[in-house]
C-alpha cells in the first residue's frame, strides 16, 4: 500500500492521493442532513373564497408560526388543553442554537470550499430539506429569530454549487435528492413519496436559493436513513443513481449470518427473518462494534458492507427491472461523529479488509448536520469530515466522483432488508420501522385502564420464561396512535390521488415539462405542474381553476407535510399526534368535494398500506419494540393486517399467499418477484422458473372500522384532550387475518382491494420465512427445531376461560295459557356477564341479555322444567341453575277486544304511517294484524305500522285486529280510507344470501348520494328479502347500489343499479318489474335419516338434503317430538344424552320463505353404554417441502370426509405420522390419509377406504402405512 509521507505539503499531498492505484486507500464520504420541519402547516381555510385569482395560497411556515403563537387571529381555534396556542414547539429556541444557523446559513458553503482545495475528489454531500429551505427563507423575511437576517442567504451556497467541481466534474457542494418534508419512502408510498422528491427539487431551485444553477443530483439520502427496495422504481423516475443505506441492512441479508440463535444481540431486534438471507460473501469475517454512548453492538461482515453493491426492484406486474447503487454507511462511525465530532476507519478496523475484494472499500458517514445534541450541529465535525476521516490513508472521495472509477459489477447484485440507522435504543433500525409505527396493541402499563374501559379481564402475555411482555399486540381491541397516522394517511392519500387521476383524465395535456429546470425537478409526461404542487396560487374556480392550482394540486400541497417522520417520535411535544390531522384535513378540504361530485369519474383504486406482518419471524425468535423489548419465542401463527381506503367504498379485500418449493432465495431469482411467473417466463422475463412457487391461496381480511377510535380509545386518555382540539375526518379502516396453518416453509404474499367500481390495487410482494414454532431447551437457550418439545408462545391477546358463577333465584314472575315468563337473580363472572341461556326440558329454547325470559309457543295445561345458566363475553359458560318446574294455565278461547282509533298521519306519495289504540285480553295480546283492502299486510307487537310501497295518487283501505298467544283473533277495526299524495317513487326488494344487513346507498336522477353505506333496508313481507322506498319526486330514476355496511358492495360490476319509478327487484345481479312473488310452497321431507355415529352422551345423525325452489334455510331436529337444533347442513349432533337410553328422532326442512315441510320418518337410537376410547393413528408417508399429513373419514370427529376440516398428524417421528383422538366405544369407522400443501392441494391415498372398529373402551392403536 502506497503511504503519504508527512512532510509532503497538502496540495501535493491531495494530488498524490488523487493518482493512486483503485486499491490502495480506502475511500471516504460524508453525507450531512439538514432538516426542520413545517411545524405547524396551519392554512385558514376561510381565506381561500376571498384570495384572489393568482394570489399565493401557503400554508405558515415557520417564521409566521411564531407570529401566530404571539398573537393569534380571532378566529383561531387551536389551542392546548392550557390554553396556549399550538403548536406547542418553541420555535425561537430551536432555530437560534448555534447547529441550526451554522448548518442553515454559513457551514456547507464553506466545508465544500476547503474540500475543494485540500481534497479536490471529495464531495460534500448535504440536505437541505424544502421544509428547512422555506423555513429560514420566511425567518429572513419576518426577522423575528437572532442570527436570520441576511435576505441574500442563498447567495452562497448557490455560489459554491456553481463554481466547484471535482475532477470528474461532478458538484464538490452536492445538493443531493431527499423527500422534501422529511417522509419515509418506505412508510408512505410511491405516490406520496413521488411527490415529496418533486417538492424538494422544485424549492431548491427557487430563486431565495439555488434558483436556474439547480441540477438534479444522482444521489440520493432516504430520510432517517431509511430504506427499501420499494423506493428503487420512483428514483430511478427521477434519475437517482445511488442511494446511501446503512451498512447493517446488507450484512443481515448474508447466508452466514451467524446470530439467528443470539436474538437481541445485533442492536437489541429480532434477529433477521430467513426470507432475507439470500446473499454470499466467501471474504472476510464478522466484526461486532458498541455504538458509542448506547446499549446496540452493530454486527457487520466486511468488505461486504464496506463495498458499494447494486441493489434492483422488479415490478410485480411487468417483470421490469431497475437498479441503483447501494452506497452502505457505516453507522457505528456516523453515530461516533455525532457524538464525538469526528470518526475514522479504525472504529471498525476497515483497514485489516482491503485488498480481499476488487471493489474499493468505502467508509461513508452519514449524520444530522444540524443536531443540537452531541457534536454533530458544530463546525468542526464538519471540517473534520475532511481533516480527521480523510487522513492516514484514507481519501476523501466523493460518491459520484467514486462511482466514476469504482462502479460495481453489472452482477454484483444484492437483496438489502429493509430498515432506517441505528439511533437510540427505541430506534435500532428494525427491518419493521418500529420508531415510526408499531402495531395496535396494549402496553403492559394499560392494561387495567384498558380493562376498566371495555369490562374485559385480560392481561399480557408470559414469554416460554414466565416474564410478561412490555406490549400485546391485539388487532381487534389495541391502539397506537403512530399507525393511527398511516390509517388516516390512506383516505387522505386516496383522495389525493382520485382527484389527479380524474384531473389528468379531463386533461389529458395538463402540464408536462418543458424547460430545461422543468426537466431537472421532475420525470416526462402528463402530470400535475409541480411548481402549482410546491408554490400554489389560486386559480379561477369558475373557469376550470384557469391561472393557478387545481383541486388536486392544492390536495397534495396540503397532504404533503403531515407525514414528516419527526412527528412520530419528538414525544416532548405535546401536539405532534395531531400536526399531521392538521395536514390531511386541510387536504381533504380540497379534495374530497372535487371527487364526491365526479365519483362515476373514479378509476383509482383503493389506497392500501403495504402489507405489514406481525410477528416479524413467525414461528422463530422475536424482540423488539413490538414486543415491549421482551424476548419470545412464538409459535407458527402470524397476522397480515394493512390500512385501506377507497373514496368510493371498499368492496373485498385479500391477502394472497404462496409457498415456495425451497427453503431460500437467490437474489438474482425473479420468480418469487413476480405475481404471474410463468405469464412473466413466457413474455421473456430472465431467471424465473414457475416450479419454485406454489399457487396462489387467498384470506379474506376481516375489517376492524376505526371510525369510532379515530380520534383516540378511552383507555389511553393522555391523547384525548389534544386529539379534541384537532379531530380526524375521515380514516382507512383495519384490515387483517391470521394465519396458523404454515410451518417451516418459505411464503410470499400481497394484498389485493377492489374497490365498488371495480377499480382494483395489488400491493408489493413481500416474502417470510415462517418457522417451525416448536423449540429445543438447549445450554438455556431455546432453539428452534421442527421435532422440538417446546411449543412456542401464541403471539397475540389471551382471552378470559373462567365461567360465571350459576344463576339462582329462579322463579316464574307470569304464565298463559301458550306462555311463561321467568325471572332470576344476576350471576357474577370475573370480567362481566354477557347473558344467558334458558333450557326447557334439557333443551336451550332461547337466550336473553338481561334477567327474565318469555317463552312462547307451549301448551296449555302442560308441565315444563326450566333451568338457566350464565355466558360471559369469552364464551365461557356456568353450570345449569337448580331446576323450576311450571304448569301452563288452561286453554284460552277469549278473543282479544276490537282495536280502536285507527288513524294515519305523515302520508306521502308511496307510504302511510298507522297509529291504533290497544286491545285487551284476558292473557295479553301477542300481536296486530294489518290489513289493507282486506288483505293482511304486516303482522306487529306494536300500536304502530309504516306502509311502504304504495302507489302515488291512491286510495286504500285499513282495518287492524288484535291475535293473542292462543290464535283467538279479534274482528277488525273500523276501516279507515286513505289516500296517498302525488309523485313518484320507487321501491326496491333486494335478495343477496351473503348479506346478514343490507343497505342501499342512492341518489335521485343525477343528484347527491347518499352518506357511504347508504340506508338500512328493512326485511320485507317476502322471506329473504329487504326492502326500501324513495320517494323521487318529479325524478323517474333511482340510481344505486347495495353492500352490507362493512365494506362488500353489489354495483352490478361497477355499473350501479337504474331502477325506474315504481316497484322493482333486484336479485343475482338482475332487475325484473314488480314485487317478488311470494312463496307459499313447503320443501321435500329430509329422508334417509341416518345415525352416523354415538357415544354414551351423544348421537350424530345425518339425511338426504331437501329440495326447495327457493332455497333451503336450515333444518329442524326434534327428539322425541321436542325440537333441539336448527342445523343449515344434513347433519346433527344431539349431545348431554343418558346412557343405554333409546332416543326417536324426525327432522323437518324450512325454505327461505319460511315454509317448512312435513317431518321425516322417525329414526330410534340407542346410545352407548360405554364411554369414549382412545385411539392412536399412525402413518408411515414421506412428504415433500410443504405437505403435511391429515387424517379424514366418515365420523364428525374425522371431519365426516371434509378435508377442509381434516386432522392433522404430528411429524415429530417422521416418517411417521401419529395423532391420538378420543372417539365413541363401539362405532364402526372408515376413513383414509391425505397429503396436502401450503396451497391446499389435496393428495388421497389409493386403494378402498380403511375401516375399524373402535373398543368398548380404553385405548388402541392403529399402525398404518401409506398406499
Amino acid at each position: 500500500m502506497h503511504r503519504v509521507k508527512p512532510l509532503i505539503g497538502p496540495v501535493l499531498s491531495a494530488l498524490l492521493l488523487c493518482a493512486l492505484p483503485a486499491r490502495a486507500q480506502i475511500a471516504a464520504a460524508h453525507v450531512y442532513h439538514n432538516h426542520m420541519p413545517n411545524f405547524w402547516a396551519y392554512y385558514d381555510l376561510g381565506q381561500y373564497a376571498s384570495t384572489p385569482t393568482g394570489g399565493p395560497i401557503r400554508y405558515m411556515y415557520d417564521a409566521q408560526v411564531i407570529n401566530l403563537k404571539k398573537n393569534p387571529p380571532s378566529n383561531y381555534t387551536y389551542y392546548l388543553p392550557s390554553g396556549a396556542p399550538m403548536p406547542h414547539d418553541d420555535l425561537v429556541t430551536y432555530y437560534s442554537h448555534n447547529a441550526k444557523t451554522g448548518a442553515y446559513l454559513y457551514w456547507p458553503p464553506s466545508v465544500a470550499s476547503d474540500m475543494k482545495t485540500n481534497a479536490p475528489t471529495g464531495q460534500v454531500h448535504v440536505t437541505m430539506s424544502g421544509a428547512v429551505v422555506n423555513n429560514v427563507q420566511d425567518l429572513v423575511t419576518l426577522k423575528n429569530v437572532p442570527g436570520y437576517d441576511n435576505p441574500n442567504w442563498g447567495a452562497s451556497w448557490k455560489d459554491r454549487y456553481s463554481a466547484l467541481l471535482t475532477p470528474a466534474g461532478n458538484r464538490t457542494l452536492d445538493l443531493i435528492h431527499f423527500t422534501g418534508h422529511h417522509s419515509m419512502g418506505p412508510l408512505v408510498g410511491p405516490d406520496y413519496f413521488l411527490k415529496d422528491l418533486i417538492y424538494q427539487s422544485a424549492t431548491l431551485a427557487q430563486p431565495y436559493f439555488l434558483g436556474g444553477s439547480f441540477q438534479s443530483s444522482k444521489g440520493f439520502f432516504p430520510t432517517e436513513l431509511g430504506f427499501s427496495e420499494r423506493l428503487i422504481p420512483t428514483l430511478s423516475k427521477l434519475g437517482v443513481q445511488w442511494a446511501v443505506i446503512g451498512d447493517n441492512h446488507f450484512s443481515r441479508t448474508l447466508k452466514d449470518y451467524p446470530y439467528l440463535n443470539d436474538p437481541g444481540s445485533d442492536t437489541l431486534v429480532s434477529p433477521p427473518n430467513r426470507a432475507d438471507l439470500q446473499n454470499t460473501s466467501s471474504v472476510g469475517s464478522w466484526v461486532s462494534a458498541q455504538m458509542a454512548h448506547e446499549q446496540q453492538v452493530i454486527k457487520n461482515k466486511y468488505p461486504f458492507a464496506s463495498t458499494p453493491h447494486w441493489v434492483r426492484y422488479v415490478d410485480p406486474a411487468t417483470g421490469a427491472e431497475s437498479r441503483v447503487v447501494g452506497i452502505p454507511v457505516n453507522q457505528n462511525g456516523s453515530w461516533l461523529e455525532g457524538w464525538e465530532g469526528e470518526a475514522t476507519v479504525d472504529v471498525v478496523n476497515l483497514k485489516s479488509f482491503e485488498g480481499l475484494v476488487p471493489q474499493r472499500q468505502f467508509f461513508v458517514i452519514a449524520h444530522d448536520g444540524d443536531n443540537s445534541s452531541g457534536r454533530a450541529g458544530s463546525d468542526s465535525t464538519w471540517y473534520n469530515g475532511r481533516s480527521v476521516t480523510c487522513a492516514n490513508g484514507v481519501q476523501c472521495v466523493g460518491i459520484s466522483e467514486y462511482l466514476v472509477h469504482h462502479p460495481p459489477a453489472s452482477t454484483d447484485v444484492v437483496h438489502v432488508q429493509d430498515g432506517s440507522w441505528v439511533d437510540t435504543r427505541d430506534s435500532s433500525s428494525d427491518p419493521q420501522w418500529h420508531h415510526w409505527k408499531l402495531p395496535f396493541g396494549i402496553w403492559k402499563g394499560q392494561f387495567p385502564a384498558f380493562n376498566a374501559a371495555t369490562g374485559l379481564n385480560l392481561s399480557p402475555k408470559t414469554n416460554l420464561s414466565g416474564v410478561q411482555e412490555g406490549m400485546t399486540v391485539s388487532l381487534e381491541h389495541g391502539w397506537h396512535y403512530l399507525e393511527r397516522n398511516f390509517a388516516l394517511l390512506q383516505a387522505a392519500l386516496n383522495y389525493a390521488k382520485t382527484a389527479e387521476q380524474i384531473w389528468l383524465d379531463a386533461h389529458p395535456n395538463h402540464w408536462s415539462p418543458t424547460t430545461a429546470i422543468d426537466k431537472q425537478i421532475t420525470h416526462t409526461g402528463n402530470q400535475l405542474n409541480p411548481w402549482m404542487m410546491s408554490f400554489p396560487v389560486k386559480g379561477d374556480v369558475n373557469n376550470d381553476w384557469a391561472g393557478g392550482a387545481n383541486p388536486a394540486e392544492l390536495a397534495w400541497y396540503f397532504l404533503l407535510p403531515a407525514m414528516d417522520s419527526g412527528f412520530g417520535y419528538y414525544d416532548e411535544n405535546q401536539d405532534d399526534n395531531v400536526k399531521p390531522t392538521l395536514s390531511f384535513n386541510q387536504s381533504l378540504y380540497f379534495s374530497k368535494p372535487y371527487v364526491q361530485q365526479r365519483i362515476a369519474q373514479d378509476k383509482t383504486g383503493p389506497s392500501v398500506w403495504w402489507a405489514q406482518r406481525w410477528p416479524y419471524n413467525p414461528g422463530s425468535a422475536n424482540t423488539d419494540k413490538s414486543e415491549g423489548w421482551t424476548l419470545h419465542f412464538f409459535n407458527n401463527h402470524f397476522a397480515l393486517y394493512t390500512y385501506a381506503y377507497d373514496a368510493s367504498g371498499i368492496s373485498s379485500i385479500k391477502a394472497r399467499v404462496r409457498v415456495h418449493t425451497h427453503k431460500s432465495i437467490d437474489p438474482l431469482d425473479n420468480t418469487h418477484k413476480v405475481y404471474d411467473p410463468a405469464a412473466r417466463k413466457a413474455a421473456g422475463v430472465p431467471n424465473i422458473d414457475p416450479a419454485r412457487v406454489g399457487a396462489w391461496v387467498d384470506y379474506p381480511l376481516t375489517r376492524r372500522d376505526l371510525k369510532p377510535v379515530m380520534n383516540g380509545v378511552s383507555w389511553q386518555p393522555a391523547y384525548l384532550p389534544v386529539m379534541a382540539k384537532v379531530p380526524a375526518q375521515e380514516i382507512g379502516d383495519l384490515y387483517y387475518v391470521y394465519l396458523g396453518n404454515y410451518r417451516d416453509q418459505l411464503l410470499d404474499y400481497y394484498i389485493e382491494a377492489t374497490d365498488s367500481r371495480g377499480n382494483i390495487t395489488r400491493g408489493e410482494i413481500q416474502s417470510v420465512y415462517v418457522g417451525s414454532g416448536r423449540y429445543n431447551l438447549v445450554g438455556g437457550k431455546y432453539i428452534e427445531d421442527p421435532n422440538g418439545t417446546v411449543q412456542g408462545t401464541h403471539p397475540f391477546l389471551v382471552v378470559d376461560t373462567t365461567a360465571p358463577s350459576v344463576p339462582s333465584g329462579l322463579t316464574a314472575k307470569a304464565k298463559t295459557d301458550r306462555s311463561v315468563t321467568l325471572s332470576w337473580s344476576a350471576a357474577s363472572d370475573n370480567v362481566a356477564v354477557s347473558g344467558y341461556d334458558v333450557f326447557r326440558d334439557g333443551t336451550q329454547v332461547g337466550s336473553s341479555t338481561s334477567t327474565a325470559y318469555t317463552d312462547s309457543g307451549l301448551s296449555p295445561s302442560t308441565q315444563y322444567s326450566y333451568t338457566v345458566r350464565a355466558r360471559d363475553a369469552a364464551g365461557n359458560a356456568s353450570a345449569q341453575s337448580t331446576a323450576l318446574s311450571v304448569a301452563t294455565l288452561t286453554p284460552d278461547t277469549t278473543p282479544p277486544s276490537v282495536p280502536s282509533g285507527l288513524t294515519a298521519s305523515g302520508t306521502t306519495s308511496s307510504s302511510v304511517a298507522l297509529a291504533w289504540t290497544a286491545s285487551t285480553d284476558n292473557y295479553g295480546v301477542a300481536n296486530y294484524e294489518v290489513l289493507r283492502n282486506g288483505t293482511q299486510v304486516a303482522s306487529v307487537t306494536g300500536t304502530t305500522y309504516s306502509d311502504t310501497g304504495l302507489s302515488p295518487s291512491t286510495t286504500y283501505s285499513y282495518t287492524v285486529r288484535a291475535r293473542d298467544a292462543a290464535g283467538n283473533v279479534s274482528s277488525p277495526s273500523t276501516a279507515l280510507s286513505v289516500t296517498t299524495q302525488t309523485g313518484n317513487s320507487a321501491t326496491v326488494y333486494y335478495f343477496n344470501n351473503n348479506f346478514a344487513l343490507k343497505y342501499i346507498h342512492f341518489r335521485i336522477g343525477g343528484g347527491t348520494w347518499t352518506t357511504v353505506p347508504g340506508n338500512v333496508m328493512a326485511t320485507s313481507e317476502v322471506p329473504g328479502y329487504a326492502k326500501y322506498t324513495v320517494n323521487l319526486g318529479a325524478a323517474t330514476q333511482l340510481e344505486c347500489v347495495f353492500n352490507d355496511g362493512k365494506g362488500t358492495w353489489d354495483n352490478n360490476k361497477g355499473n350501479n343499479y337504474l331502477l325506474p319509478a315504481g316497484t322493482s327487484t333486484v336479485k343475482d345481479g338482475v332487475v325484473s318489474s314488480g314485487a317478488p312473488a311470494l312463496d307459499t310452497t313447503a320443501p321435500s321431507v329430509p329422508s334417509g335419516l341416518t345415525a352416523a355415529s354415538k357415544t354414551s352422551s351423544s348421537v350424530s345423525i345425518s339425511w338426504s338434503a331437501s329440495t326447495d325452489a327457493s332455497g333451503i334455510a336450515g333444518y329442524d331436529v326434534y327428539r322425541d317430538g321436542s325440537l333441539v337444533g336448527a342445523p343449515v347442513s344434513t347433519s346433527y349432533t344431539d349431545s348431554d344424552l343418558s346412557a343405554g337410553t333409546t332416543y326417536r328422532y324426525t327432522v323437518r326442512a324450512r325454505d327461505t320463505a319460511g315454509n317448512a315441510s312435513a317431518q321425516s320418518t322417525a329414526l330410534s337410537v340407542t346410545t352407548s353404554t360405554s364411554s369414549a376410547t382412545s385411539v392412536t393413528f399412525n402413518v408411515t408417508a414421506s412428504t415433500v417441502v410443504g405437505q403435511n399429513i391429515y387424517l379424514v373419514g366418515n365420523h364428525a370427529a374425522l371431519g365426516n370426509w371434509n378435508t377442509g376440516a381434516a386432522i392433522l398428524l404430528s411429524p415429530a417421528s417422521y416418517p411417521k405420522w401419529s395423532v391420538t383422538l378420543s372417539l365413541p366405544g363401539s362405532t364402526a369407522l372408515e376413513y383414509k390419509y391425505i397429503k396436502k400443501d401450503g396451497s391446499g392441494n389435496v393428495t388421497w391415498e389409493s386403494g378402498a377406504n380403511r375401516s375399524t372398529t373402535i373398543p368398548a373402551s380404553g385405548t388402541a392403536t392403529l399402525n398404518d402405512t401409506w398406499k
